[in-house]
């Protein structure tokens, strides 16, 4: 009995490990809050600890909501660890107010432990830290997120690995199969009385719904959900490995996308890759709704030159022309009322402008080797100059000033650099650490945007400066 029991949550176990790359001689930290399924985790990792050379230790967050229970809990995880010579850390959470709403109670104490079990693996030197989640658990999670309208993402729940260090080697494992493995060891552990509270949907899903479905409706829904959400999630990563990759393309300086091409994305990675750029802007997606991401990807197909949304925590999603960014609550336009630059372009070589995010490269020939722009009126890149008009002054690439006007080939009089920007779609926030080119103060050049009457090369010109601009990586 109690190696059938065994043989099923530590061998479902072992195969987590392997599946998650965890080699011999890994750190694992346990999140240890005592209950059943922590407990099970904690005594079927140590059964594998000598096997597989790992390091274990533990860690307990007193969220203080429960009063007595919660110091009963805390002393109990003490003696337990004391009694099987486990490294044991413990903290008393700050700031958890029992009275708010049961919801945001619960996201907040889920933030509180994250950051608590985070803080720990690094004090312990932990590779991964392991939680109790189970296959029930996963079942619960995919019908809640189901009856919320739940994407493939949201379906997929939880994973075996990851975000980050997080494993949860026991997603295969069964409630009745842990309680099973706990009863035959004659292994003791608590119960944390909300588990049975119905004001939290997940107990009423786990005690009401599911089994009503089960019973009435789809014996074995919970297995099936399961292999649901197995499903989304290799589907998921597949499209999220897509939506990354044109996530990449569409990068531009100053953490914002060129989105010209969106719409010529498949409409299932279209969502994915915003969900990504928001997720490594904003750190996370809490707070973010699948309304959210419909919103952000209308914008992007549908909204104005310069329209723009609210999202939560005080961030701002907008677009300008073809660029869409993410803008955080007191951080309207980074690097607003920085110092200006001025940085002399050499003749020869490459010159990194850094504080505008390009780089020249130049090089001087005779006119008679030189390769011209395909059209006189290009706004490529590259750029031609007359090297003996700009002899003494040579060109400097500074920041756009306001006020700044130039002489356009092929026009009469002069032109504010502002409305230039404003035809060329270049969007507010890159404007004022955009490289304007000059030859003894006169405007020259805009790289890709426009090329002045200046030093230009004639028939008479003998000797040829080309400068090709590039953007560099933030």
């Amino acid at each position: 009995m109690v190696r059938d029991a065994e043989n099923i949550v530590v061998g479902a176990i072992e195969a987590a490990l392997a599946r998650a790359g965890v080699r011999r001689g890994a750190s694992i930290l346990i999140g240890l809050s005592g209950g059943a399924d922590s407990v099970a985790l904690t005594c079927a990792l140590l059964e594998l600890r000598e096997r597989l050379g790992l390091r274990i230790a533990a860690a307990h967050l007193n969220h203080r909501i429960r009063g007595d229970e919660s110091d009963r809990d805390e002393a109990f995880v003490r003696a337990m660890c004391a009694r099987l010579g486990v490294e044991l850390i413990v903290e008393r959470a700050e700031g958890l107010d029992a009275s708010i709403s049961s919801a945001n109670l619960e996201e907040r104490a889920r933030e509180v432990r994250r950051d608590f079990l985070g803080r720990v693996a690094d004090r312990v030197g932990a590779g991964y830290v392991a939680l109790g989640h189970h296959r029930d658990d996963q079942a619960e999670t995919v019908l809640m997120r189901l009856m919320r309208g739940a994407g493939a993402a949201g379906m997929a729940a939880m994973a075996e690995h990851g975000p980050g260090r997080l494993i949860r080697p026991m997603l295969s494992v069964s409630r009745a199969d842990i309680r099973g493995y706990l009863d035959a060891r004659a292994t003791a552990f608590v119960e944390d009385s909300t588990n049975s509270s119905r004001d939290i949907l997940r107990n009423r899903i786990r005690a009401e719904l599911l089994p009503m479905l089960e019973r009435e409706y789809a014996p074995g829904l919970g297995g099936r959900l399961v292999e649901v959400a197995a499903e989304m999630r290799s589907l998921d990563d597949l499209v999220a490995a897509i939506a990354a990759r044109e996530l990449d393309a569409m990068r531009v300086r100053g953490g914002a996308l060129d989105v010209s091409g969106f719409s010529g994305l498949n409409r299932a990675v279209q969502p994915v890759a915003i969900r990504l750029f928001l997720s490594e802007r904003m750190g996370s997606l809490r707070r973010i709704s699948r309304a959210h991401i419909e919103a952000m990807r209308q914008l992007i197909l549908e909204g104005g030159p310069s329209d723009s949304i609210d999202l939560p925590g005080g961030w701002r999603a907008e677009r300008e022309y073809n660029f869409f960014q993410l803008i955080e609550a007191g951080a309207e336009r980074k690097g607003s009322g920085a110092a200006g630059f001025s940085v002399a372009i050499a003749a020869e070589g490459i010159t990194v402008v850094e504080e505008a995010g390009f780089a020249f490269e130049a090089s001087t020939n005779p006119a008679t080797h030189a390769s011209m722009p395909d059209s006189l009126f290009s706004v490529s890149l590259v750029a031609m100059f007359d090297a003996a008009k700009i002899a003494d002054a040579g060109l400097v690439a500074r920041n756009f000033m306001k006020g700044d006007r130039m002489h356009p080939m092929g026009m009469r009089g002069t032109r504010k650099v502002h409305d230039v920007f404003v035809d060329r779609k270049l969007p507010r926030a890159r404007r004022e650490r955009f490289p304007v080119v000059t030859v003894g103060g006169e405007i020259a050049w805009l790289p890709g945007l426009a090329r002045a009457d200046c030093a230009l090369v004639t028939k008479a010109t003998e000797t040829v400066l080309r400068v090709e601009a590039s953007e560099i990586a933030a």
